[in-house]
């Protein structure tokens, strides 16, 4: 590059080495730089003996493109002893210039406005508009002066500000991504290529290699992959060894050989995974729940029959502490302070008899804990199943027929006992009932014989309605106006009524009906707790009734004694 300029190659002669001139010279048989208003940059050269910019305030020049395409790029300043900030026109603003953008009044320097304003603009230039000027510059102007040049280059110099931000944030963010790498390849979490051939790298064009990260993840789906073909492949032979296992199980009991030899022939074949997977889901959470490893032929009935006899009595001990014990909330501490307490108590029990009913019809998962715990099986009973069973219905007709008979008789025995009396006598009743269906399934070697539903605990209801009511006249709330005169009785002759239609339920006679498959043994025992209950609750009742009675008619005398 030429310099023309003689003061400035007497400069040069005084500030750097003799064979840096002889260099300057040699390179001034280049050809004429073209000239342009910006200020002058020293090249490579020069840079090594000057640290700050040279400018003119007459002229610039600049390296033709050959030049700046021999010459080797400059490396950068060690450090600036201040920030001077980028050029936005050729030459400084003069006196008159600083004073009419910022007022006389301000009394601003000339070379404080051009510095600051030239800060400024790199501002903009580079998106730090948001960073502070330099602490000198704060010192000696206000905040209303910065913001007076900064309208002003906005309105001679406009530019995307916006666009400069986001280049900006751009920026800072490769560069903390660069640091991160950094920081990653000194802490062992990425490996740089070893040189070798044929290594291995993360994907084309990655000069950081492999991830050790990514290797224990591709390690992780290769272990994953391998677990769900074993599973798959364990699922699918599974079926003949599941048959196998259920012939091998068959028991001395001939009604249990009977069943298991049905079960034998209705086993479905098992779904394939990959191809249904559904069905395979619902089939496993199906195995899953009727797989059981205990040895049943070697539990007597007593061991059958004992663990449920204790949660029976355990419950209605409780149920006795709640009826003797409770206290009803005021009505603003109530869930639901605007039903009455009868609707409220019952929608809750029909609420949690439509859950159970849900969790069967819809919620595979739940079909292990359903049936360990809301269903009595003699086979392999689980005692708390007493109490879970009250609850559990698997068929919409079934779960219907008893809700209705909940409500309208749960709730008119409600009203007359009061919820911790009506609550105690669902649950006496309920668990009463699972155990005499149990017991008498044990005792007759009927162990595949399930039982569950809410129809023990209702009898239960219904016998202690007749018995409060022995002497009163009851009917059937649905028939017609007319009907009901015809068809009614007594609360005691319409229990006896019930109670041997049961009976003789359990009877086989050659003109019994053909009706669908009931539990009557818990019918009978929900009756009998009922009907004991309701008889209790009534001889109570009276006593308390002739208590009072007397008591006022002691009252009474004692007025009269004493003279009124």
């Amino acid at each position: 590059m030429g310099i023309r300029s003689s003061p400035t190659h007497a400069l040069l002669r005084v500030l750097c080495p003799n064979s840096q001139i002889c260099a300057v010279r040699s390179m001034s048989s280049l050809r004429n730089s073209a000239i342009h208003s910006q200020n002058i940059y020293p090249t490579g050269i020069f840079q090594s003996c000057l640290s700050s910019r040279i400018s003119s305030p007459s002229r610039a020049f600049s390296s033709s493109a050959a030049a700046a395409a021999r010459a080797p790029r400059p490396p950068a300043p060690l450090f600036n002893k201040r920030e001077d900030g980028v050029r936005f026109r050729a030459r400084d603003l003069s006196a008159l210039e600083i004073s009419k953008i910022f007022g006389p009044e301000q009394q601003i320097s000339v070379l404080l406005g051009n510095r600051m304003l030239r800060i400024l603009q790199e501002r903009r230039l580079t998106g730090t508009i948001d960073v502070d000027l330099p602490a000198d510059i704060k010192k000696v102007v206000t905040e209303d002066t910065i913001m007076t040049g900064l309208e002003w280059l906005r309105k001679r110099y406009p530019m995307d500000e916006d666009a400069a931000i986001l280049k900006r944030i751009e920026r800072e963010e490769i560069a903390e991504e660069q640091k991160l790498i950094k920081r990653g390849q000194e802490l062992g979490l990425f490996k740089p290529q070893s040189g070798k051939f044929d290594k291995p790298i993360e994907k084309e064009g990655d000069v950081y290699g492999k991830s050790v990260l990514q290797e224990h993840r591709e390690a992780n789906e290769r272990k994953n992959k391998l677990e769900d073909e074993r599973w798959k492949r364990e699922w699918m032979e599974g079926e003949a060894r599941d048959r196998e296992k259920l012939k091998q199980s068959i028991q001395k009991s001939m009604e249990l050989r009977k069943f298991e030899e049905a079960a034998v022939m209705e086993a479905k074949p098992r779904a394939d995974p990959t191809v249904r997977p559904a069905l395979a889901w619902v089939q496993k959470h199906h195995v899953r729940a009727t797989a059981n490893d205990l040895d049943t032929s070697k539990l007597s009935k007593a061991s059958r029959i004992l663990p449920s006899l204790c949660i029976t009595l355990l419950t209605i001990g409780l149920c006795y502490v709640l009826a003797e014990n409770y206290e009803p909330a005021p009505r603003h501490e109530r869930l639901m302070p605007n039903t009455p307490p009868a609707a409220a108590t019952v929608i809750g029990l029909i609420g949690t008899n439509i859950l159970i009913f849900a969790m069967w019809r819809a919620v595979p998962p739940a079909w292990r804990l359903l049936n360990r715990y809301f269903i009595s099986v003699p086979l392999y009973p689980y005692s708390i199943s007493i109490v879970g069973s009250i609850f559990s219905h698997q068929q919409f007709r079934h779960l219907g027929a008893n809700m209705l008979i909940l409500w309208f008789i749960g709730t008119r025995l409600h009203e007359e006992l009061g919820r911790a009396d009506f609550l105690s006598l669902y649950f006496s009743a309920g668990v009463i009932a699972s155990l005499t269906s149990l017991t008498a399934h044990v005792l007759q070697n009927k162990l595949t014989v399930t039982s569950l539903g809410a129809s023990g605990a209702i009898a239960g209801l219904v016998a202690a309605w007749c018995m409060i009511h022995a002497d009163d006249k009851l009917t059937i709330a649905l028939l017609p106006q007319s009907w009901q005169e015809t068809f009614s009785a007594n609360g005691s002759t319409f229990l006896a009524a019930i109670v041997f239609v049961e009976i003789a339920s359990l009877v086989v006679l050659p003109f019994r009906l053909r009706m669908p498959v009931m539990d009557h043994w818990s019918h009978l025992g929900g009756y009998a707790a009922g009907a004991v209950a309701g008889w209790l609750w009534k001889g109570r009742k009276e006593e308390d009734r002739r208590r009072k009675r007397k008591k006022e008619g002691e009252g009474a005398w004692g007025w009269f004694g004493s003279g009124g």
